[in-house]
């Protein structure tokens, strides 16, 4: 075979290596996106988990494994509380107990005696007069575009460093959460997109509400995202959240700071019960009407993925809205907030009059691609926006905000506590809870 400039022109050899060059070039700048590598691995700065009235957890992953030192000191600087790993391990929680309710703390993550991380929390205050602030969010587990090249030769040490950005609308999020300073916060599901694999976390979740997690609890809900690998495992081995006597595990929960009680459910259908409605026999349900029954909280704020009503693409849940609501409107729950819907909605009637109803709050605009709304019967407020709500409580009075990212206000809500039908009727199925409601100032 013979290469040469035109027809008929001699074999000119400095053309073939050209060609051969460029082409060579191509093959090799192409492998560069080829996704041969494996994910880069996760690690995490220091985050808080399941602080209590006189203990709390700090959490880090780490690249390999490794053995790491807590110490928790008091406003005073007084060491308190220590605890280190008995082993090398990636997945540290560090837990110190013996604190005091409702005060202000210190903490400082070590390894081998350098500090790798250091943040500081307050404990949960045991007295109901004591205010309580929270925020909530759902659906915040939108990724940038580089994620989905991180195991491509080209970005895989640019992913693997952190030197690429999260998204920017989580990221937005995480900030006024942080900015905010809740006592702790709420997530209302779908962590992590598309498979609730640690491999997204990072970018995910860790990074853009690093600056959050570092000095207030997350407690998260599992959403559908977050179980279509392994089932949720993936997710679960990521917090240390506390476990229920129903199902052994966290994939339910309840906790208690000051006057809220929060009882989070898990109602993604990975319990083999009842088809995976969830009524009565169904392991969410037991576990809430056992909560629901024994506890006196003067708030109590439910919390599970799915929307019982829809004014988006979801549309309403039968199962919930026939066992959840009469179920939660019998003790007299203070909210039921959810979110798999990627916008705000209100459903519920105006607190006060005749036919007032628990408001179902859906709180998805965490950062994915947003979804359309419709007006609904029912619905008092709906907005196509990216979001996040806080939760303020003060006595006898529960005030929730939607927050738009540009600071703007989508939708108040404030509730009260006090005398009334709806007191009695606590009274009649919950003697302790509304003796710790009529004791509200």
């Amino acid at each position: 075979m013979r290469l040469s400039n035109a027809p008929g022109a001699a074999y000119n050899p400095s053309v073939a290596n050209r060609i051969l060059r460029r082409a060579l070039w191509v093959v090799a700048f192409g492998v560069l996106w080829l996704p041969v590598l494996d994910d880069p691995p996760l690690f995490s700065g220091a985050y808080l988990q399941n602080v209590t009235t006189d203990g709390a957890t700090v959490a880090m992953i780490t690249g390999s494994p490794t053995r790491l030192a807590l110490e928790v000191r008091d406003g005073t600087g007084g060491l308190v509380g220590a605890a280190s790993d008995a082993a090398d391990v990636r997945r540290h929680g560090l837990r110190v107990e013996g604190l005091r309710p409702g005060e202000q703390y210190s903490y400082v993550l070590t390894e081998d005696g350098t500090e790798l991380a250091a943040g500081e929390f307050h404990t949960a205050p045991a007295s109901d007069a004591a205010p309580v602030r929270f925020a909530f969010v759902g659906d915040s587990g939108g990724q940038p575009w580089w994620v989905w090249l991180q195991t491509a030769p080209i970005l895989h040490l640019p992913a693997r460093w952190h030197w690429l950005p999260p998204a920017g609308t989580v990221a937005a999020v995480g900030a006024a959460i942080a900015d905010y300073g809740p006592d702790f916060v709420l997530h209302l599901g779908d962590i992590v997109y598309p498979w609730g694999r640690h491999a997204q976390y990072s970018s995910g979740f860790f990074r853009p509400f690093g600056a959050a997690i570092a000095r207030a609890p997350f407690y998260p809900v599992l959403g559908n995202h977050d179980v279509m690998d392994t089932g949720g495992l993936q997710t679960l081995s990521n917090f240390h959240l506390p476990d229920n006597p129903v199902t052994g595990d966290s994939r339910c929960y309840s906790f208690a700071f000051g006057s809220v009680r929060v009882i989070a459910l898990d109602c993604t259908a990975m319990f083999d019960a009842v088809n995976g409605h969830v009524e009565p026999g169904h392991p969410s349900y037991e576990f809430l009407a056992a909560e629901l029954a024994t506890r006196s909280e003067p708030w109590i704020v439910v919390a599970s993925h799915y929307p019982m009503r829809s004014a988006s693409r979801q549309r309403d849940r039968a199962d919930l809205l026939q066992h959840l609501r009469p179920l939660l409107e019998s003790y007299g729950a203070t909210v039921y907030l959810s979110g798999h819907d990627h916008c705000y909605q209100r459903f519920g009637s105006v607190p006060g009059s005749e036919k007032d109803r628990m408001p179902l709050i859906v709180s998805g605009g965490g950062g994915k691609s947003l979804y359309d709304v419709l007006p609904t019967p029912g619905a008092l407020k709906l907005a196509k926006a990216y979001h996040w709500c806080s939760v303020e409580v003060a006595g006898r009075t529960l005030r929730i905000v939607a927050h738009a990212l540009d600071g703007s206000i989508l939708d108040e809500l404030e509730l009260q506590q006090g005398p009334g039908p709806a007191l009695e009727r606590i009274r009649a199925i919950n003697p302790a809870r509304a003796a710790r409601i009529d004791a509200l100032d």
